[in-house]
């Protein structure tokens, strides 16, 4: 038996010789995986840039250890922090060294698109897998096609940045999207209207929900129906983000969401659990917009039950992305009853025509999407049926299902060669 190689652009850390650590949810993943491939594949090789062992101590409480005793082993790359030079200088043939050696005992590299063009491991993996005869699989986590735009609107992108996108990166970035299904054995799109744009009814393009939630994670029936009877007996609509706390996600626009939608004099209150770069901004929006009253930041929490238990005291979660996204959180608070009030991308239309539990206003109207609060907030009839919706749809789209549907199209595809 081989190896499985999955090549991915989230840094780990090596804490010793035995043991890296990642994201916690991410690191849940893997471990799954690694027991649905067990009795075909060897090992499961992560290829990852390094984090700095600065923020590897500011996030360790919340990160996976994985140790090699699993049957997890990683393949250190790049520092994550390293510049273009920096890159091409020091780090481009060791990154390739590793990635060849890598695929070499691997029989299936799952990669993907490289997006950061200037450290490009990704298409190392890709050319090293094609090189080698390999089976590839080659995933796109959000669907970037309008990116450019939104970065451009959402005054994040300055004009002349925004001119080398459009004429030199998102041209290279979409010739990889619509050469993949020619190239690769398996192609994954987060995202349906890929599926059929770009695939065109290929066989070997999926379409795939990259979710971490457990069927344990679920709430049970009996919990569905006393988060129903509390949301149907009214009082204030308790409001929620989890995750990272980065400029793409908008958090100031939730905040101001929330604002938009209290001055129609409804009580609706935000919580943001997380960390990141943005924490110090939200902090000062708050007290500039004289929110301490009913916005709160609070620290992270550790993905599984802490997350899960945390979550039971909230109605609804709000996602306001500058650009498109695919976070796992959505399936994580539709797993606990949460309905989804959303700025309207392309991720959440999609889950909104798909599972009934989303309300998504226009993008990035803070206004619009306040009006959609306080229709969550007056309507407790309709708030209550959209968390079983979110419920139901959690249930069939668990970590473990997607896990077992794409172990068994690769499955197929070694078959099918041997």
């Amino acid at each position: 038996m081989g190896d499985y190689l999955m090549v991915v652009q989230a840094p780990a850390f090596v804490v010793n010789d035995e043991t890296f650590a990642i994201e916690g949810a991410f690191g849940e993943h893997l471990r799954v995986m690694k027991r649905k491939l067990d009795g075909r594949f060897d090992r499961l090789l992560l290829a990852a840039p390094q984090l700095p062992e600065s923020e590897y101590r500011r996030q360790s409480a919340t990160l996976a250890h994985v140790s090699r005793s699993e049957g997890i082993e990683l393949v250190p790359l790049h520092p994550v922090d390293c510049g273009k030079a920096a890159f091409w200088g020091h780090e481009a043939r060791a990154a390739w060294s590793r990635l060849v050696e890598a695929v070499s005992t691997s029989d299936v590299v799952h990669a993907g698109l490289a997006d950061d063009l200037w450290r490009p491991t990704m298409a190392f993996a890709n050319a090293a897998g094609l090189l080698a005869g390999k089976k590839i699989l080659f995933f796109v986590d959000i669907d970037f096609r309008n990116d450019t735009t939104m970065y451009r609107r959402s005054g994040m992108l300055p004009l002349r940045q925004y001119w080398m996108n459009r004429l030199v990166y998102d041209p290279i970035k979409l010739a990889q999207v619509h050469l993949a299904p020619r190239l690769f054995d398996l192609v994954f799109f987060k995202s349906e209207r890929m599926v059929q744009e770009v695939g065109r009814g290929r066989a070997n393009v999926k379409n795939f929900f990259d979710t971490a939630h457990a069927p344990e994670h679920v709430v049970s029936d009996a919990g569905l129906a006393t988060r129903r009877a509390r949301v149907e007996a009214g009082g204030p609509l308790e409001v929620v983000f989890f995750g990272r706390f980065v400029e793409y996600k908008g958090l100031d626009r939730s905040i101001d969401a929330v604002l938009a939608a209290r001055r129609a004099g409804d009580d609706i209150r935000l919580t943001l659990i997380g960390q990141g770069d943005e924490r110090e901004a939200l902090e000062r929006l708050v007290a500039d917009r004289q929110a301490e009253a009913f916005v709160t930041i609070q620290e992270p929490l550790r993905y599984g039950p802490e997350l899960f238990d945390a979550l039971e005291r909230y109605d609804v979660q709000l996602a306001t992305p500058l650009v498109e996204d695919t976070p796992r959180a959505a399936f994580d608070a539709m797993a606990r009853g949460l309905p989804i009030a959303a700025f309207g991308i392309n991720y959440y239309r999609d889950l909104e025509e798909l599972s009934g539990a989303v309300r998504t206003s226009k993008w990035p109207d803070v206004e619009d999407l306040g009006r959609v609060l306080v229709e969550l907030h007056r309507d407790r009839s309709k708030l209550s049926s959209m968390s079983a919706n979110a419920v139901a749809f959690a249930r069939d789209n668990t970590q473990e299902q997607w896990l077992d549907r794409r172990v068994r199209w690769t499955l197929e595809l070694l078959e099918a060669r041997g």
